[in-house]
């Protein structure tokens, strides 16, 4: 999409004048039109190739396409930001303008790229000198030092350096703005950062990690980073554990011209290799959601990939009613004659692991409503829970015991609930012990009967969130094929789930039973009246 953009022109004093700290500055930078022979023109521009048939390509006039305004906008407001994108949506020719109209106009900035190799950082750099070179004549400061590494402005004492992310490149500068192209596939990317993070430090300077992800490489810093990170927008919650950074996903869709026929033709064209699939290849190169591109390779993945991808984009939806403040979400009302079961994985509170309560209705397998905090203590968590519950005819109710579970169930049964879940002894009989137990027998059991159910979709999970934890569970190589959320990610919500499928035998059985008394109390309560 093609924005109109204003039609300015500034001197060289005014422009100086005009260009603060701040996201206007930057966006009046790029947006700058002066007249060339008679066409007004924007002042930055960007050279692309020609097709394949040799047409169009050349210096062209630089965009602002939608993404790019939100793009611009961060750059104006965080000192650090990670961004996963997909491939060709804009972002290496605006970093490249950020990063010159910062080395240009601010005095004493020192501008560090790092990328894989020393080929791709002199690449990002020529991106720089291009725009550099099609500046008009008054926007331009004079260049110094000018090879395949660095850019020197002798009369602003500053410069932009392009080196290959090594475990020791840039640690001895002081830098006002770091930029790490392409993170995920930097070969030492943990040494780099530890070596560059404190030349931003001392000077409140700027880190930005841009990259499209590594599929080849799950576990990596930069994916750690982004997971951590708060998304673009959403509020700051007090007492939440994030790095600092600010994330944003940018889809395939993001570049203008794109539509679904483009994707399927580039799928159809992708290569099929040994290493890597076509359908792995689109989720690396051309990602439409940041759950697509951060999921584990499908070889990896414990769940039925294509199940979820069906249920992530065809049956997820917003919640019928929200409480709480977005604690409590309802997408099913209970019904009179449904049979629910419930089941919670407990959290300390504090902002790390989620506390989760699912609701489950035993005969469709649908979630019907839960509760997903990661600051609700165990008590009030029981609480919360125990309200809920109530609306779904007190259903069976499985508690983890494991840690702070134990809080949870003496609180739910301080509260009067009746029906919480019992553990059987090896024979089938009731051990006398509340609480669902997770050791290593049970949850083979759990994860083993989860997955079957997953993969004939006799369950419908229709939280977003949810369904993404479950795409990045995988059967980890390094321990023999253990059943674990990915570093960096969290099962919680699949072992909620998990554990509904587990009771819900149980919960039949029993709600027959329950039925059946309330019945005869209810026709004996009409006889007595």
């Amino acid at each position: 999409m093609t924005t109109e953009t204003p039609k300015l022109s500034f001197s060289k004093i005014q422009l100086e004048r005009a260009l603060v700290m701040r996201t206007d500055g930057f966006e009046d930078f790029i947006q700058i039109r002066t007249e060339e022979n008679g066409v007004m023109r924007t002042a930055v521009k960007i050279t692309e190739p020609p097709d394949a048939f040799g047409q169009g390509g050349g210096v062209i006039d630089f965009q602002m396409w939608e993404n790019l305004r939100e793009m611009v906008e961060l750059l104006g407001t965080h000192r650090l930001l990670s961004i996963l994108k997909a491939r060709q949506v804009g972002l290496s020719w605006l970093i490249g303008a950020y990063a010159l109209w910062k080395a240009q106009y601010f005095k004493g900035s020192v501008v560090l790229i790092f990328s894989q190799g020393q080929g791709e950082a002199t690449s990002l750099l020529g991106k720089i000198h291009s725009i550099w070179d099609n500046l008009p004549a008054h926007l331009k400061e004079p260049i110094g030092l000018d090879n395949s590494t660095t850019i020197e402005f002798p009369n602003m004492k500053s410069k932009i350096v392009a080196l290959p992310s090594t475990e020791k490149a840039g640690r001895s500068e002081t830098a006002s703005l770091v930029i790490q192209d392409e993170a995920d596939f930097h070969d030492n990317i943990d040494e780099n950062y530890a070596a560059v993070k404190p030349t931003i430090d001392s000077g409140n300077g700027q880190l930005i990690q841009i990259s499209t992800v590594n599929k080849k490489k799950m576990l990596s810093m930069f994916k750690e980073i982004y997971r951590n990170a708060r998304k673009a927008g959403a509020p700051v919650v007090e007492g939440a554990k994030h790095n600092g950074f600010v994330s944003k996903f940018f889809s395939w869709k993001a570049r203008p011209n794109r539509n679904q026929a483009w994707y399927d033709r580039v799928a159809s064209e992708a290569p099929e290799t040994a290493e890597m699939s076509a359908l792995l290849y689109m989720e690396q190169e051309y990602p439409n959601s940041e759950e697509e591109a951060l999921r584990p390779s499908r070889v990896m993945a414990a769940f039925d990939q294509e199940v979820l991808d069906y249920m992530f984009e065809h049956e997820t939806k917003e919640p019928l009613e929200t409480r709480e403040n977005g604690i409590v979400r309802v997408w099913q009302l209970a019904a009179p004659g449904r049979r629910y079961v419930a089941f919670s994985d407990t959290s300390h509170g504090t902002g790390g692991d989620a506390a989760i309560t699912c609701v489950m209705d035993v005969a469709s397998g649908v979630i019907v409503a839960d509760i997903k905090s990661k600051f609700l203590p165990p008590q009030e968590f029981a609480m919360h829970s125990f309200n809920l519950l109530a609306e779904y005819y007190n259903p069976l109710w499985g508690i983890e015991d494991n840690d702070w579970g134990v809080t949870t169930i003496r609180t739910a049964q301080e509260m009067g609930y009746r029906n919480l879940y019992e553990r059987k002894t090896r024979d089938g009989k009731p051990s006398g012990k509340v609480g669902w137990h997770t050791d290593d027998v049970s949850r083979v059991a759990l994860y083993g009967d989860l997955i079957q159910a997953i993969h004939k979709h006799h369950i419908t999970i229709p939280a977003r969130d949810g369904v993404a934890e479950f795409m990045t569970v995988i059967r980890n190589p390094q321990k023999n094929g253990r059943v674990e959320a990915l570093v960096g990610t969290h099962d919680d919500y699949p072992i909620a789930v998990g554990g509904c499928w587990q009771l819900r035998n149980d919960a039949a059985i029993q709600s027959t039973v329950t039925e059946i008394y309330s019945f005869g109390d209810q026709n004996e309560n009409e006889v007595e009246g």
